[in-house]
């Protein structure tokens, strides 16, 4: 006798489950993922490709107005980015048994890991295309990925610099900073930091209880954001040293264009006695850089890293 296919949908899970499932599901990404916050949005359902417009600023006004003439308007030049979202998903095939021997626990875990990875890969992605940046600088005296020996970690003196880099080309911050995405091994570098200027030396005198907590916080015109999807290029550097790669961002640095909203997918069964139930997500998107000039990013070494 032929296989029959048995499409019944979520038939095997009723209404009140299939809720507890997305609160479960939403819950656990959103404690994960920490890029999305910061990103433009384009969402058309449907739509094979996105566009973000890019618009040019306009020339300052510094001639003084006459006053029984009308001002000259000045014409507005814009460009756009076209972004082509992709299909991204994972999922876990459940079954009965599985669920009936660990009291209910294994398909509400399924849920919490499928939440999970979709946040983490979303921030893996969205990583990635920041650091598709040409825009970069390096720490220490280093002056390429070859030559960033152990010494070369991150300090006050590289975030300055991006800073600067931003701030010269007036790109706009995010709640008044601009945003910095590290790994912890990065981060700890900053932390430790003791000299004149640097994160203990500015915090101890103005917000003991963050050092104390071992938070960072603000510095240097930047909220640092622990990224540890952030890349790491091993014996990348001179001698055998890891490279580290930080991202830095400002607004409309950074798009994501959805053309199917990433979500909790449940369906099954697929087998005649319905003891199969796949619990996964699936999403149609794709991140982007959008302004060139609002995103940096800056490699180092890092003390805890591998450089040996």
């Amino acid at each position: 006798m032929p296989f029959t296919v048995n499409m019944t949908g979520t038939a095997q899970v009723d209404d009140s489950v299939k809720t507890d499932f997305e609160t479960d599901f939403i819950i656990e990404y959103e404690q994960t993922n920490v890029m999305d916050e910061f990103v433009e949005f384009n969402r058309m359902i449907g739509a094979k490709s996105l566009s973000f417009p890019r618009y040019s600023l306009l020339g300052l006004a510094t001639t003084p107005l006459t006053e029984d003439e009308d001002a000259t308007s000045s014409a507005l030049a814009d460009s756009s980015i076209l972004i082509t979202p992709a299909e991204y998903g994972n999922v876990i095939t459940h079954t009965e048994l599985a669920d009936l021997q660990t009291g209910g626990r294994s398909s509400r875990a399924a849920v919490r890991l499928v939440a999970t990875n979709m946040a983490e890969t979303r921030n893996a992605l969205a990583t990635l295309a920041l650091e598709g940046t040409s825009n970069v600088v390096y720490g220490g005296d280093a002056t390429a990925t070859a030559n960033i020996d152990a010494a070369d970690v991150m300090s006050a003196a590289v975030l300055d610099k991006v800073y600067n880099k931003l701030n010269r080309q007036n790109v706009p911050k995010l709640g008044g900073m601009y945003i910095a995405f590290m790994h912890d091994d990065v981060i700890h570098d900053l932390r430790t930091g003791s000299a004149a200027g640097t994160w203990q030396d500015v915090n101890k005198y103005n917000n003991d209880l963050r050092v104390l907590a071992n938070e960072v916080g603000m510095f240097k015109g930047f909220r640092i954001i622990t990224n540890n999807h952030a890349s790491i290029g091993v014996d990348a550097g001179a001698t055998t040293t890891d490279v580290y790669t930080s991202t830095f961002l400002g607004r409309n640095g950074l798009g994501l264009a959805e053309s199917a909203v990433p979500e909790l997918r449940v369906t099954g069964p697929f087998d005649k006695l319905g003891r199969f139930l796949n619990i996964g997500w699936y999403g149609v998107f794709k991140y982007s850089i959008i302004e060139t000039e609002a995103v940096y990013k800056a490699e180092t070494a890092s003390s805890v890293g591998a450089n040996a």
